[in-house]
């Protein structure tokens, strides 16, 4: 047996190397801060689902397009890993906890960027479209009572395993009524008293993420469907805050997505590098990083009139250490790495 041994070494350290040889980018390299992070009035972080740019069509995605050609856009930008609740939690947290799960049943602990704003004083919200009410603790919502909590309810709009502030207990608990659904933000903006930061998770229609096959409203085998709603929920919501009271100053809108979608229909090698590459901050499987895969980062930038595409290599906590740093405060988990730089090109006020 010894020999068979061997064999599965030999095959496996191959298919490492074969992996390596396709999905790690020779020369990548972390950029030189050139200026300091101008100080936030405003920040909006919105979060959609499951998506590459390049299965976003113009014909289903026009909005998003328009977004790209006019704002800032960073080619290079990852998911840190797969599945969708790991990321959410790496963008709040600065760590996936080690979890590669989507079930919504899931607790973490240590410190956030949300906990790090209340020590500061700094206003912070999360916006759940579809959510019933400010701090509901569901998994799902409409909810199937007594079903497998990672299975998604056929009719469900939110979902807890997209909203990681209700995955804190420390959060959870004391700041729930910060956890509030889509129409307070609505009336917010109208009055123009705005939190200092918005964090906004589309529901699950809205954020391409789609309900389960056989659904009415946007089964997720329809992905053409998906696109053309999350471009219309975008096409709302942007202008909306971008026309309130509250877009002033050096205020700022980041449009992500958490991970790029898994190859299906169509399997080549094109397909699983968009689904396997990885940013400075991925985990690593014995020793080879893999990460989220190719996911759009669009900038909006008050200010910043100029469209700026850029090639930074970065992820979800490049974003994170870009909060942190515009508002002054400490960088928590992988975020404090030398290797995590903050998006700063993107934010430097047109001259």
């Amino acid at each position: 047996m010894k020999w068979f041994a061997r064999v599965i070494a030999v095959v496996v350290i191959v298919a490492l190397a074969f992996y390596a040889f396709l999905f790690i980018r020779p020369g990548q390299t972390v950029p030189k801060e050139t200026a300091p992070v101008p100080h936030f009035s405003h920040v909006f972080v919105i979060m959609m689902e499951n998506h590459s740019l390049d299965a976003m069509s113009p014909k289903e995605a026009p909005y998003i397009h328009q977004l790209v050609a006019r704002y800032g856009y960073d080619s290079n930008y990852y998911g840190v890993t797969h599945v969708s609740l790991p990321n959410y939690v790496a963008l709040l947290s600065g760590s996936t906890h080690h979890t590669h799960s989507d079930n919504p049943d899931q607790t973490f602990s240590g410190p956030t960027l949300v906990s790090e704003m209340d020590q500061h004083h700094i206003s912070w919200q999360a916006v759940m479209e579809s959510l019933p009410a400010a701090g509901y603790t569901g998994n799902w919502y409409p909810e199937a009572p007594g079903t497998n909590p990672v299975l998604m309810p056929k009719n469900a709009l939110y979902g807890k395993k997209h909203n990681p502030f209700m995955l804190f207990p420390s959060l959870a608990e004391p700041d729930k009524t910060q956890v509030v659904p889509l129409r307070t933000l609505n009336q917010e903006l109208t009055r123009g008293q705005v939190p200092d930061f918005v964090w906004i998770t589309p529901n699950l229609c809205n954020d391409m993420h789609g309900q389960p096959i056989g659904s009415a409203a946007c089964p997720s085998n329809q992905p053409q469907k998906l696109v053309a709603m999350g471009d219309q929920f975008l096409s709302k919501m942007v202008p909306e805050i971008m026309h309130s009271p509250a877009w002033t100053g050096h205020s700022v809108i980041f449009i992500t997505w958490d991970e790029a979608q898994m190859p299906t229909k169509t399997v080549n090698l094109a397909t699983w590098k968009r689904w396997l590459s990885a940013g400075p901050g991925a985990p690593r499987i014995l020793g080879i990083p893999v990460g989220g895969g190719s996911v759009p980062l669009i900038v909006i930038a008050n200010g910043v009139s100029k469209p700026r595409h850029l090639n930074i290599w970065a992820d979800h906590y490049n974003l994170l250490k870009t909060i942190e740093s515009g508002f002054g405060l400490p960088y928590i988990g992988h975020a404090a790495s030398a290797q995590v730089a903050p998006l700063t090109p993107f934010l430097i006020p047109s001259k």
